[in-house]
């Protein structure tokens, strides 16, 4: 265990600080963190963390951060795979390489790659129902501070044709959606997952554009930002500046995936395989 991360701390968030004190699942004060983590399939890192959710849940697993930078994959929602045109966008995503999966939480297509930091927050709750408002203000507000320190001004809020829009999406002043996010609840346990486009708007837009087509979405690319818009950042600057918001000051415990979690996970993966479904 050890106090901040890189050596550097801050202060705690009043959103944050009040999701934590109202679980009374909470154990300690301390954040199980897993980083860089990847197993190559998409499917199967999503299946992980629907097994993390399922066992913070359960009481198996401590509140926990994953936080990585993924490899070239196509995160399509699961209304996409009751879309007309969803074998042809798993083809796309493929054709142009990119690993496809259906991601836990609601929404529709998301890109993720290398220069994209991806997250998962799973903490947890005696009712996930409550609150679950607070948690996207939480990590919308967790976003913006981690941007702050870069000095790039950003909001909360939806972008006209943004993909996959949503209110609690984080965009940066003239750069464009840079941050979005979704949540799964689970018995209880809470999970809100995410994705920050540090650099490379345009391979987002490559895949994206004629996968949503394909799906009869609009999107305006134009909205497709990126953090390295306004500032030269690498994605492991930004996912350390992001882990300190989480811990506000906390302890953390450099954690990783359990055999126990990879053999749920297993038992899940099909589930996320959309070409599967497709």
């Amino acid at each position: 265990m050890a106090q901040g991360w890189h050596g550097f701390s801050i202060t705690d968030s009043t959103h944050a600080r009040s999701i934590w004190v109202a679980s009374d699942l909470m154990n300690n004060d301390s954040l199980d963190i897993i980083s860089d983590h990847s197993t190559g399939s998409a499917s199967l890192d999503t299946a992980i963390s629907r097994a993390v959710l399922q066992r913070v849940s359960s009481g198996d697993l401590p509140e926990t951060l994953e936080i990585s930078r993924p490899h070239r994959s196509v995160a399509f929602g699961r209304h996409d795979a009751l879309t007309e045109g969803f074998a042809n966008a798993v083809d796309i995503a493929l054709t142009q390489g990119f690993d496809p999966t259906i991601r836990i939480a609601g929404g529709r297509a998301v890109v993720f790659h290398r220069h994209i930091v991806r997250f998962a927050w799973t903490l947890p709750m005696t009712d996930p129902v409550l609150e679950m408002h607070d948690r996207f203000r939480t990590v919308a507000q967790h976003v913006i501070a981690t941007l702050g320190t870069f000095g790039v001004p950003a909001s909360v809020g939806e972008l006209k044709n943004e993909y996959c829009p949503g209110v609690y999406s984080v965009h940066a002043l003239d750069a464009g959606k840079v941050m979005g996010q979704g949540q799964r609840l689970g018995k209880h346990a809470a999970q809100v997952g995410g994705m920050i486009v540090v650099r490379d708007p345009v391979s987002v837009n490559e895949v994206l554009m004629p996968i949503y087509s394909s799906l009869g979405l609009a999107m305006d690319p134009s909205m497709t930002g990126s953090v390295s818009s306004h500032v030269d950042v690498d994605a492991d600057s930004l996912s350390g500046e992001l882990i300190e918001q989480f811990l506000a000051g906390r302890t953390y415990v450099d954690a990783s995936v359990d055999e126990a979690t990879i053999t749920l996970a297993r038992e899940y993966q099909p589930d996320h395989d959309p070409r599967i479904l497709a």
